[in-house]
């Protein structure tokens, strides 16, 4: 995508005023990989994981499996009980999927929410209508979504009052579903949680600000703090709140039934709690991990096979967001329509004889115009600078693609050895830094117009 002439101007003067130190950020929070698994595999939920490494994300219910695709495709296996597997929602348009107990969610990339399998409480016919969403959860026989304003919706069962209970406070940021209580998360960084306290799931709630990411397993919950350190409360019966890594330097974190994961910046997992399908203890070992996500029984991750992965979020991990409209965990600053900020990821081989590798962008307003930017450099150590109304993140030698407009908030960039915007940078074992720009005249943040997605660091090989 590009941009109009008007902005260049602006982005020479952020790129020739920039710092010149630079330095390679840490793996992506929000990157793409090959799905890996382990623990019960009764009904296939581990071992009919997809083959390819072109995934964003993946999730885990009772015993099912469910995985996001780069270009917006999502592919269910294991149990098909209630068509979780069959009646996947087909088409390249879905930004988020995730697994309950025995439903399953799709978020549209206009908005709108999708849900399928069982429907014994209204967990799927119940499902509200509207294309203002931001993320969806799903829990044991209810579900949440999370409105673009921050208020909550909640449907299915209200066993403990997870619905009743629901906050109706606008501003929350992220939700998480356990499997009779749920949390939400304030822009402070502090926690909201209500629904079943059999455990302490919900008095035993951490105080205080400064948490990054929510996870709600079937009786405990846990919370990754800015320093990289972990809160867990609720139910100990398998050592879930006291077996925990201690330490700081997790990025990542996911709660199962009675299990829990947790990612390390050098892309490496710990497990704890229950280990009776090996969910815990028989994890994949190795760096290149990026994401972590968790079962009843069983565990799942993405593995970064290539070398790249995204940096320079606006979520507070990074320079800040100007005006303070930080975005959620692996994305960049907010925009108009989605308090999240534009996520830009790639998939495919990173090689140039094969040139597979894509670049897409996802979360933008619908129909507006924007461009990649390349440079060779990351700005302020990958932290980026505030521009607009977003954060600059590449410097150096730069180039930019040609203009694409965004179709429902999406488009995808491909044939990078072909694209003269890039050719400069190309060569076994070279680096190339890319970010979107994109035009945003609804936010008025700053009055610029523009802003700008997380940004995603590329080594090509021959």
């Amino acid at each position: 995508m590009t941009h109009p002439s008007a902005p260049a101007s602006q982005f020479r003067r952020v790129l020739t005023s920039a710092l010149a130190l630079f330095v390679l950020w840490p793996a992506s929070l929000n990157a793409q990989g090959a799905i890996e698994g382990w623990g019960n595999d009764n009904l296939d939920q581990v071992s009919n994981a997809p083959d390819g490494t072109g995934f964003t994300q993946v999730d885990g219910g009772w015993k099912h499996s469910i995985a996001l695709r780069a270009n917006g495709m999502i592919v269910s296996w294991g149990m098909n009980s209630y068509n979780l597997v069959t009646n996947s929602p087909p088409g390249a348009t879905w930004q988020q999927a995730t697994a309950g107990f025995a439903h399953s969610l799709a978020l549209n990339m206009d908005g709108s929410i999708q849900a399928w399998g069982q429907d014994t409480v209204g967990e799927v016919s119940l499902t509200p209508p509207g294309n203002d969403y931001i993320q969806v959860g799903a829990g044991s026989s209810y579900s949440l979504a999370l409105h673009a304003d921050g208020t909550i919706e909640a449907w299915g069962s209200d066993t403990n009052g997870v619905i009743s209970n629901a906050p109706t406070a606008a501003g929350f940021i992220s939700i998480s579903c356990g499997d009779r209580h749920a949390m939400a998360l304030r822009p402070d960084g502090s926690i909201v949680s209500w629904g079943s306290d059999s455990h302490g799931q919900v008095s035993n709630s951490p105080g205080g600000i400064g948490y990054l990411q929510i996870a709600g397993g079937a009786y405990h919950s846990l919370a990754l703090r800015t320093d990289g350190s972990i809160a867990t409360w609720g139910s100990n019966s398998f050592g879930e709140t006291t077996n925990f890594p201690a330490g700081t330097g997790f990025v990542k974190i996911a709660c199962g039934g009675q299990h829990g994961l947790a990612l390390r910046g050098d892309g490496t997992i710990v497990g704890w709690g229950s280990d009776s399908h090996g969910q815990a203890s028989t994890l994949s070992t190795g760096t290149g991990y990026n994401l972590v996500a968790a079962g009843s029984h069983h565990s799942l991750a993405l593995r970064d096979f290539d070398s790249q992965g995204a940096f320079c979020f606006g979520d507070e991990t990074g320079a800040a967001c100007p005006c303070g409209q930080n975005g959620i965990l692996g994305t960049g600053c907010g925009n108009t329509y989605f308090l999240g900020g534009a996520n830009l990821f790639g998939a495919g081989e990173t090689s140039l004889s094969s040139d597979t590798f894509g670049l897409t962008i996802t979360r933008v307003p619908g129909n507006k115009p924007g461009l990649l930017l390349r440079g060779a450099n990351q700005l302020n150590a990958g932290l980026g600078v505030p521009a607009g109304d977003g954060l600059l993140c590449v410097g150096g030698q730069t180039a930019r693609s040609h203009i694409q407009v965004t179709t429902a908030g999406y488009s995808h960039f491909y044939d990078f050895a072909g694209l003269s915007f890039g050719a400069a940078s190309y060569g076994a074992g070279a680096t190339a830094n890319y970010q979107f720009w994109y035009r945003d005249q609804g936010n008025t943040c700053t009055g610029s117009g523009f802003n700008f997605s997380n940004a995603w660091a590329v080594t090509w090989t021959p």
